[in-house]
């Protein structure tokens, strides 16, 4: 009960302190605010550390405020203590002597899929009292357990945080950048992405040891998945999913060859494409597929494997690639191959976009020559190269190439 108590200090307090509830409201929190008036479970689901704790004190701050009784809302951390939700409610009675049953309630359950059996009794709870509306968070070993969420189909409505975009880091350093002029503050915003990208989780804006910066990612964020969410799974081999991450972070991109990957490291490839799914599902790799218009179909071979985000692979190895930031940034399922030819990513909703990848600060002939025979091929307007180098536009026999700063496509992600 004392743990209750000191988890839900608004109920003598009235209010959330700052410390819990910063003024700074991320993207999803409009969204997520919405969802508070709904009767589906509200699920926040997401990368460790990007700020879903944060997202539900804000919440909580912001139903207090709005005139909602402080007892009225309960939470509770399963990074804390695994209790049952029962003893939770129970000790919830014992300490305000309320009927919980009864009452209009907002409850809060902080990583969730720590508690065992999670979405079986949240559903009991879920249907037996329609007056409580919760709001969960997950991360990481959550996403495993898609087989769990489906006890809850037509109950819930997701929404899923990542790390910072670049115009929330700017934001939150409280740049100068004016976001509206970007010609203007060309210079700056250059200076600003290099940092952004080093340091794109909330609490790591405004530190300035790299080695701190890259600590932090690799404990809170690598090493906290590996060694406490995936050690769930009785069948999980923690030295060899660790061997993984060296491997797909050293070499971002690399197109995987299950049965010589398993006969390098003699091991089955059952065991392989095991633990190649427990990496890709907890948020710690992207696989990313070949993609054939023509068909509509995706290749099970010449899969490529990339971090899920890019700053995983700072966080493990201390680099950066520009080909894992920007597929990170597209959220990327698939690149186009032909054996001769290459196109790094194809963006298929809202029309079919093609988007080459160049670390380089010039553009020449050459690369550009696969994605324009991409987009002779199946009759596409636009595509999109990314670089270093300067925003221009290519016009081609009535399509165009646009070429676009990498620090531009973050800053415009929602527009390609």
């Amino acid at each position: 009960m004392e743990l209750l108590e000191l988890l839900n200090p608004w109920w003598k307090e009235k209010k959330v302190s700052k410390e819990l509830a910063p003024d700074y409201r991320r993207m999803q929190f409009t969204e997520l605010n919405k969802l508070l008036s709904t009767r589906p479970v509200t699920i926040i689901s997401g990368l460790r550390r990007v700020g879903k704790s944060v997202l539900m004190y804000q919440l909580i701050d912001g139903l207090i405020s709005s005139g909602t009784e402080p007892q009225d809302i309960l939470y509770f951390s399963f990074d804390q203590k695994t209790d049952e939700l029962m003893e939770i409610f129970q000790g919830y009675r014992s300490i305000l002597n309320r009927e919980w049953e009864n009452c209009r309630l907002y409850v809060f359950l902080d990583e969730i899929q720590k508690l065992e059996d999670w979405s079986n009794k949240l559903k009991l709870f879920y249907d037996r009292f329609p007056k409580i509306k919760f709001v969960i968070s997950g991360s990481s070993s959550f996403n495993l357990e898609k087989d769990a969420i489906k006890n809850l189909t037509g109950r819930y409505f997701e929404v899923n945080v990542k790390p910072l975009t670049f115009a929330e880091y700017l934001q939150m350093s409280k740049s100068k950048v004016e976001l509206g002029r970007q010609n203007l503050w060309a210079d700056e915003i250059k200076k600003e992405f290099n940092e952004y990208l080093l340091r794109p989780y909330p609490e790591l804006v405004g530190y300035k040891d790299l080695s701190l910066v890259k600590g932090y990612i690799k404990e809170n964020v690598v090493d906290k998945i590996l060694k406490d969410d995936l050690s769930s799974f009785r069948d999980i081999n923690e030295e060899l999913a660790a061997n993984l991450i060296t491997i797909f972070y050293d070499n971002p991109g690399m197109y995987v060859n299950y049965d010589k990957l398993s006969s390098d490291l003699k091991i089955s490839k059952k065991t392989l494409l095991r633990h190649v799914f427990y990496l890709e599902f907890s948020y710690l790799i992207r696989k990313v597929r070949n993609y054939r218009p023509a068909t509509r179909s995706t290749s099970r071979k010449m899969q490529r494997v990339y971090p899920y985000h890019f700053s995983l692979m700072f966080g493990w190895n201390g680099k950066l690639n520009l080909e894992s930031e920007i597929t990170s940034l597209y959220d990327s399922e698939y690149y186009w191959n032909d054996d001769k030819r290459e196109v790094d990513i194809i963006i298929t909703e809202g029309g079919m976009v093609p988007i080459e990848i160049k670390e380089t600060g010039k553009m020449s002939s050459e690369d550009i020559s696969s994605l324009r025979y991409f987009m002779s091929k199946f009759k596409v307007k636009k595509g999109i190269l990314i670089y270093n180098g300067e925003r221009k536009t290519l016009k081609l026999d009535g399509s165009e190439i646009v070429l676009i700063p990498a620090w531009e496509a973050f800053l415009n992600s929602a527009r390609i």
